[in-house]
């Protein structure tokens, strides 16, 4: 064979290498553009729609810009965007836009804001979808439907620059525009409680609408028709809104308690007063709650009581202080001179408010302000005297005489 027909055979397996490749290229592009022909964006199909079936104006235009922003993130919470299959990790201020999904985990919490005072808070373990439903001119309201599965708390101004419908358990409730509260709480896979705390929400029935005002609540259940609006719980009392707990290395178990018998009751604690991040929120049943480990600072608790799913008004808020001591207490003790007569002499001083003072092993009459008394014998001849004071925290600190006593 010539080196000029070794170099045209070469050449021909190298067009035919060229154009596999070229033809598994064109396959593959092909397969991606189905791909996304048929499944566009991953988003199921009830999240597109209006509750006519339509698709959303936003939806047809295709329109991009921000609906609201996420704030106030707890722990652990993912982000999945309108046009996308994956999800990442959620930033305080992301911007969310049409048809974006939010999704909590274990004690993990996020607010999403529409506007000032505008604003949807959402509980552990839960998902919501924003679904822009109307296009406005500037200035105008915002028409939202919400699809959430988990808990919702919602607080709306009375500017009314929100309109919005929330989805669960195959239920759509509609807020009346103003200034509302209301919450969503799950109960289990297919039953959801609302509860009203100001506005109105009208849910939607078979056999109409269903109106629930102020301080009422009704219970949402998949498939079964909406009962009618029932009063909701009445807020529980704690027994000591003032907690204090002094601790020298481990912190010690706190103990909170309230009235109102048996049931189940929702306890939220937050190292802040208006409750924008909590630290802890349970279901308790009883009525005490037991916290542990909780680092030394100050917080603030709240309880509410839950029947048939309705969740009442949040109980007044409650504080709680932890205090770690390492030093001694201050002690000041007035010992008689180094000799003395013999019979009864008053020993005073004063030591850090709060302490416990023990005079030769028996405790002192106290004030309020930290003084102490004690009443002591003092014999003929050597004396001793010894005074401790012991924080309670269990710090002590001493202090020790030897007197000589005469007759």
């Amino acid at each position: 064979m010539t080196a000029r027909e070794r170099l045209r055979k070469w050449a021909g397996v190298a067009a035919e290498t060229a154009l596999s490749l070229l033809l598994v290229l064109v396959l593959f592009w092909l397969f991606i553009l189905f791909l996304f022909a048929v499944f566009p964006s991953g988003t199921p199909l009830k999240e597109l729609v209006s509750e006519s079936g339509e698709a959303s104006p936003l939806a047809r235009s295709g329109v991009k810009r921000p609906e609201a922003a996420l704030q106030s993130l707890v722990r652990d919470v993912r982000c999945r965007r309108g046009d996308s299959v994956a999800w990442g990790d959620a930033s305080e201020g992301m911007l969310l836009y049409n048809r974006d999904a939010i999704q909590t985990f274990d004690r993990s919490g996020a607010t999403i804001s529409f506007a000032p005072g505008d604003a949807l808070a959402m509980g552990s373990n839960s998902m919501v979808v924003v679904t822009r439903l109307n296009e406005t001119l500037e200035g105008g309201p915002k028409s939202y439907r919400v699809h959430v599965e988990g808990e919702l708390r919602g607080s709306f101004s009375a500017e009314k620059r929100v309109r919005l419908e929330v989805a669960t358990v195959g239920h759509l409730a509609r807020v009346v525009p103003g200034r509302s509260r209301f919450t969503f709480t799950p109960l289990g896979d297919n039953a959801s409680s609302l509860t009203v705390h100001a506005g109105e929400v009208r849910v939607q029935g078979e056999d109409g609408v269903i109106r629930v005002p102020a301080r009422f609540g009704v219970t949402l259940r998949r498939g079964v028709p909406v009962g009618p609006a029932l009063p909701m719980p009445g807020s529980p009392k704690l027994k000591n809104e003032n907690l204090l707990y002094r601790y020298r290395q481990l912190p010690p178990r706190v103990r909170f308690n309230w009235t109102g018998g048996e049931g189940v009751y929702h306890f939220q604690l937050s190292d802040e007063p208006r409750f924008r991040k909590v630290l802890l929120d349970s279901r308790v049943s009883g009525t005490e709650f037991a916290a542990g480990l909780l680092d030394a600072g100050s917080y603030y608790w709240r309880v509410s009581r839950i029947e048939d799913g309705r969740e009442g008004p949040f109980s007044r808020t409650g504080r709680c202080r932890l205090q770690q001591l390492l030093d001694p207490p201050r002690l000041l003790v007035e010992f008689p001179p180094s000799t003395v007569g013999i019979g009864s002499f008053r020993l005073t001083g004063r030591c850090q408010p709060g302490s416990t003072v023990y005079v030769n092993g028996t405790a002192g009459s106290m004030g309020d302000d930290g003084s102490f008394s004690h009443e002591i014998e003092l014999k003929s001849g050597v004396n001793l005297i010894r005074v401790e004071a012991v924080d309670q925290a269990g710090n002590a600190s001493y202090a020790s005489r030897v007197v000589y006593g005469k007759e």
